[in-house]
């Protein structure tokens, strides 16, 4: 027996039409992108020390964007269980607002409780505590289940126009996809982080500042730059493959760049203005020097967007993730300032494994690719629409 929500079943709600699935996505992706906007900067704040309170300006655009993504999420999921509820193909539309919601659960559960745990253990510059851990999964969930949904979407309109009763223009549709893979890559970011954050599990788990300071420190720093590499070049080919228009991977790079640039070089310059130095011996001009170089590291982005189709052949395809790997990694702009900057002896270990990294990650989109796009389900949508 199919479970429809009672109001709707009553005729006390009006479900929404299917035509205005592209615009919950666009809420949806919109509040996905506010909230790893919010969560870069927010970590900026915690590592300077900023955050004394809760209620803080990248706290504000981090939660605007949960209560975004949870908004769209609650309408997709009344969809699933009214006008989708007999189309089975079509109604495979809907799973990324499905897996969005799972992220959004954590996140209402998250919010409380990173609020409480603040409020009793202070505002530390960690990212690998139990409150954060939730939240970011959160995002990460978020992330995920608003590019798949929008790049289903932009599958089925490209694979047949007749679907534009969905309400919306293929440019809206591209627009859409662009922000949603920009987010994509940043959340992947995000978990790197969080999975590599030696002080933060230090923190957690009382393991001591001699973990922290230790062997270990430069192993987490190693791997998070060559994951990154990894993560930045999965999401460039990805949107290489999805989007088949020259410029969209030039302008998912600029502006995943600018995001991490105001987070991690600009608003840190700032800060550190007066001659204040971090734990890893930065200061503002320190950073400042380094930001031409940062924006270098984009011109290689923009020759594989316009000189390297998605088409070309796989020896091709390789050179371009090794040559892209250590700039995807370095346009995340954390951990390129500390080693341009700081330890610039590591880059010299680090560029084969980056390349490596970039290799691989040229193997793995087209899978990656293929499980986001879910050919057959756009099919299936077409057939039953």
């Amino acid at each position: 027996m199919t479970v429809v929500p009672l109001a709707y079943r009553c005729g006390a709600l009006r479900a929404p039409s299917k035509d205005s699935l592209v615009l919950i996505y666009t809420v949806g992706v919109l509040g996905a992108f506010l909230q790893i906007s919010g969560g870069y900067w927010d970590v900026s704040w915690h590592i300077l020390g900023l955050v004394e309170t809760f209620f803080t300006v990248p706290h504000s655009f981090l939660y605007a964007g949960v209560v975004l993504a949870l908004g769209a999420s609650a309408i997709g999921f009344v969809l699933r269980f009214t006008v989708f509820r007999r189309e089975e193909g079509a109604r495979r539309l809907l799973t990324g607002l499905l897996v969005s919601s799972v992220g959004g659960g954590l996140q209402l559960v998250a919010g409380p409780f990173d609020f409480w745990w603040h409020s009793n253990f202070g505002f530390d510059p960690f990212l690998f505590t139990p409150s954060h851990t939730l939240l970011i999964s959160g995002i990460v969930l978020v992330g995920l289940g608003m590019a798949l949904g929008s790049i289903r979407i932009l599958r089925a309109y490209q694979s047949d126009p007749s679907l534009g009763r969905f309400g919306a223009s293929l440019r809206w549709l591209n627009t859409v996809t662009v922000v949603s893979l920009t987010t994509l890559w940043l959340v992947l970011n995000s978990l790197v982080y969080l999975i590599t954050d030696v002080g933060g599990i230090a923190y957690t788990f009382n393991l001591g500042q001699d973990f922290v300071r230790g062997t270990f420190l430069s192993v987490f720093v190693g791997t998070s730059v060559v994951l990154l590499a990894l993560t930045g070049t999965l999401a460039l080919f990805t949107a290489k493959r999805v989007l088949k228009w020259r410029g969209a991977v030039t302008i998912i790079a600029i502006i995943s760049a600018a995001v991490s640039a105001t987070a991690n070089l600009g608003f840190r310059a700032f800060i550190l203005a007066g001659g204040k130095e971090t734990l890893t011996g930065l200061t503002g001009s320190g950073i400042s020097s380094f930001i031409p170089i940062y924006l270098s590291f984009i011109i290689p982005v923009v020759l594989f967007d316009f000189f390297v189709d998605a088409s070309a052949s796989r020896t091709r395809l390789i050179v371009a993730g090794a040559l892209i790997g250590p700039f995807a990694s370095f346009l995340d702009g954390f951990r390129s300032v500390d080693l341009w900057v700081g330890t610039s002896s590591m880059i010299v270990v680090l560029i084969a494994p980056m390349l490596v990294a970039g290799i691989t990650a040229g193997f793995l989109s087209t899978r990656f690719g293929s499980i986001l796009m879910a050919e057959k389900t756009i099919v299936a949508a077409q057939q039953r629409a």
